[in-house]
């Protein structure tokens, strides 16, 4: 089913707004007639293949039934949809790049598609244009055309516009790319070998990228494009040293190359465990005992940047050292795929953009500042919704802290101490306030929100709240007894 701006736009006020909503209250948020709505909702139920997605109920309005609303969209996501002019181009582009530097004739490229000659020239003018970004050319030679350029050039291009086509989805399983079941098979437990040697798994979808690496490799060997004999651009001086900062994951490298020369039947080319090697670095690794290397400066002080920054626009507090670190592991590897135009794709990207709106714009506008201070390439929407997410995480960790009061007789020496000793040991409890018994009787009502109090004093008044006398001291006995309560008060 394809919708059209008009369709897809009022299927998102049904996510945004509630599953049932009136037509008045579709026509109002929507900004036209309710005669449009019930327009659109016809066609939209009449291009549904799995039945009416809006359904009419008597005395309540409309409802969008959302089961069916997500099987539409899942065929959507994996039907091959029809050639358009971009879908030629890129079936064009791809097939030239997989036999660089072969030539190849122009018509056997064409033919499938019955295109003019002015089609197919306005095609190659595209492609010319499309490959200088890439530094590479579309050379024409009697009938005949081919792409000249560095092989890792090539693979960049390739990469990017399987990403952005999907090769695979998240079970590797073919999507419109012909991919042999044995190569499938490999490919899948070169993964496995490497997650084994990390003793980590590679999550989506740095998983699919390297998956989409692989595959090009062999590709272009079975195309005939790389073989033993071919001599390869050789390393610079900061690659090399990049491969002694991270000597293990090189080596790691370096053994899967290995086992594609025996699959392959054929000695690759040295330069196949570097490219490798970038896709593992710009993946993020955690828990793994292979030994990473001391963290980077820029990433470092570009976490603290967006921690910062959103902070201030989501107007609280996220620049905490735990979050610094969670988003650190994600910091570094993208900013080695900005440095070399690594590309994620993001299959939840609309989803993210429909969800979590106001996040997603605020760190797409701090993105937009790193990349002015950080003097880095443009941060995809891909990248900035999974950078979204971690804000949105911590959104929900803060929303849902545990809100304690702490209290004594004086409310001053000895309910700080113990506050330094309950921050301690429960860092996600969020401390309202340290005050007495007294004072609290006197401002009760500013304290409605509160879901347990720690006091070193009977509390002669009935609390609303679940209260535990403590020792001042705050004992092992002590928090033991305040992690029963939180684990009780949910």
């Amino acid at each position: 089913m394809q919708l059209s701006k008009r369709e897809t736009q009022l299927i998102e006020l049904f996510l945004k707004h509630g599953m049932t909503l009136t037509g008045q209250e579709l026509a109002e948020f929507a900004n036209v007639s309710t005669k449009t709505i019930y327009r659109t909702i016809k066609k939209i139920n009449e291009e549904s293949e799995n039945g009416d997605i809006i359904v009419s109920e008597v005395g309540k309005g409309f409802r969008l039934d959302y089961e069916k609303y997500l099987k539409e969209s899942l065929q959507k996501r994996s039907d091959n949809q029809a050639q358009g002019p971009m879908e030629r181009r890129n079936a064009i582009l791809l097939t030239l790049l997989f036999r660089s530097p072969r030539r190849i004739l122009i018509h056997d490229l064409f033919s499938p598609y019955y295109v003019s000659d002015t089609v197919i020239s306005n095609d190659l003018n595209r492609i010319a244009e499309f490959l200088k970004g890439y530094h590479l050319k579309l050379i024409k030679k009697d009938q005949r055309i081919a792409i000249e350029g560095k092989e890792k050039d090539i693979r960049k291009v390739v990469n990017g516009l399987l990403s952005a086509n999907t090769l695979m989805d998240a079970d590797f399983t073919t999507q419109k790319h012909k991919i042999s079941a044995y190569d499938i098979n490999f490919i899948t437990s070169l993964l496995e070998f490497i997650e084994n040697q990390l003793k980590s798994g590679i999550v989506y979808p740095y998983n699919m990228n390297i998956f989409s690496h692989i595959y090009i490799l062999i590709k272009r060997v079975r195309e005939g494009e790389i073989r033993s004999d071919l001599s390869f651009e050789q390393l610079d001086e900061d690659e090399q040293k990049l491969i002694e900062r991270y000597h293990e994951l090189y080596k790691l490298s370096e053994m899967v190359i290995s086992k594609m020369n025996d699959y392959l039947n054929l000695v690759l080319p040295k330069s196949e465990a570097f490219y490798l090697f970038q896709y593992l670095i710009s993946s993020r690794i955690e828990n793994t005992p292979i030994k990473l290397v001391e963290k980077s400066q820029e990433a470092l002080e570009m976490t603290e940047f967006f921690s910062k920054k959103m902070s201030e626009k989501m107007g609280i507090r996220i620049d905490q050292q735990p979050n610094q670190q969670d988003l650190y592991s994600h910091v570094e590897p993208m900013l080695y795929r900005l440095k070399n135009e690594i590309i994620v794709k993001n299959d939840l990207l609309s989803d993210i953009k429909l969800e979590y709106s106001e996040t997603f714009n605020q760190v797409k506008q701090v993105s937009q500042e790193v990349q002015e201070v950080f003097h880095v390439n443009e941060i995809s929407e891909d990248e900035i919704g999974f950078l979204t997410l971690y804000f949105v995480k911590y959104k929900e960790m803060i929303n849902s802290k545990k809100r304690v009061l702490i209290m004594c007789s004086s409310g001053v020496g000895t309910s700080e101490l113990l506050k330094v000793k309950v921050r301690k040991a429960f860092p996600e409890l969020e401390i309202v306030d340290v005050l007495s018994a007294r004072q609290y009787k006197k401002k009760a009502d500013q304290y409605q929100n509160i879901d347990l109090v720690l006091t070193t004093v009977h509390l002669n008044t009935e609390m609303q709240v679940p209260s535990i006398l403590v020792n001042s001291v705050f004992t092992k006995q002590d928090e033991q007894r305040v992690k029963q309560m939180l684990g009780e008060i949910g």
